[in-house]
């Protein structure tokens, strides 16, 4: 008897070590915060992917808009989407600038996913978008205005949390969240 159950314990940590081998250590030793879309275009998003020994370079990511995301989102003119992808530097660190806006919680998209982050072709995780531009339309001009500014200044007020304030992805809506929002709100950033 303890011999069977033994057996099934170890098949059930091998099958999942199986599943398990399909996602790169990079991936769960990684940092991926929200992207950011700025109308301008002017403030990155910033990645960064981490071995066992350390930073990883030359690693191929990847983001992928869902098709929901994809059309909930404001596109600036000349922005490529759906895929964006890039490499890693020595840092292990790449960086996206997105010109856009919307907010893209994930929990109240259809469907449940706003943004894939894939390495090296494999789905590392799942995020959202955030956008000083929080009170977008979904076509151009994209662009911080007033309703804006009104829209953060409870959150802000208050450090009353809310995923579409959360410009660095802490998950707490601050002081941090006010100096990023400051700039492209102070010039109505807008579709260059």
């Amino acid at each position: 008897m303890i011999r069977k159950v033994l057996l099934a314990v170890c098949l059930v940590l091998t099958a999942f070590e199986a599943a398990r081998a399909g996602i790169p250590t990079e991936c769960e030793l990684a940092i991926l915060p929200n992207l950011i879309a700025s109308p301008n275009g002017t403030i990155p998003t910033t990645f960064t992917f981490h071995g066992p020994s350390g930073p990883v370079s030359g690693l191929i990511i990847e983001v992928r808009y869902t098709a929901v995301a994809e059309n909930l989102a404001c596109w600036c003119s000349g922005q490529v989407h759906p895929v964006l992808s890039d490499t890693t530097d020595a840092a292990g660190q790449v960086r996206f600038f997105i010109s856009g806006g919307g907010c893209l919680e994930p929990a109240v998209i259809p469907g449940g996913v706003a943004v894939v982050v894939s390495l090296n072709g494999i789905p590392c995780r799942e995020i959202g978008q955030v956008s000083p531009d929080v009170l977008n339309s979904t076509s151009p001009p994209c662009q911080v205005t007033l309703g804006d500014a009104v829209s953060y200044t409870h959150p802000l007020a208050t450090a009353t949390y809310g995923f579409c304030y959360d410009l660095n992805s802490d998950l707490a809506v601050g002081l941090t969240d006010a100096v990023i929002f400051t700039t492209p709100a102070s010039r109505a950033a807008t579709c260059p």
